[in-house]
């Protein structure tokens, strides 16, 4: 649908909900901003309307946007970055670990096989 235009006027586009109501008539609501409604006999003098409503409360209105800087929470992995830096036993357990893994590796890949042999 056209907008209504002024030479002043800058236009924005909202995005609309129309649904029909009782009676045969229509709705139109600007979606995120309920209380702009109209209703219609059909779906165009509904958005006419919805249109003109629009025109006459957001003439005296500005639309901006603004930005706004949202504190990030620490990460808590951080804390612990580094904390077993100079722990002698620190090696060796990721030794370990790294054994455990191929452990687990070799048993998963031997069920893969046994799986396919039975399929």
């Amino acid at each position: 649908m056209k907008a209504l235009s002024s030479p002043n006027a800058s236009t924005h586009a909202f995005d609309v909900l129309i649904k029909p109501e009782t009676e045969g008539n229509v709705s139109a609501t600007v979606l995120g901003l309920p209380e702009y409604r109209a209703t219609g006999s059909d779906r165009t003098s509904a958005l006419a309307a919805l249109q003109q409503l629009l025109a006459e409360n957001l003439s005296q209105a500005e639309i901006v946007s603004i930005d706004v800087a949202v504190p990030q929470p620490e990460n808590p992995w951080l804390k612990m970055a580094g904390r077993f830096k100079d722990d002698p036993h620190f090696d060796e357990m990721l030794a370990h670990i790294e054994a455990y893994r191929r452990e687990l590796d070799a048993d998963m890949e031997h069920r893969f096989h046994e799986l396919d042999e039975q399929v």
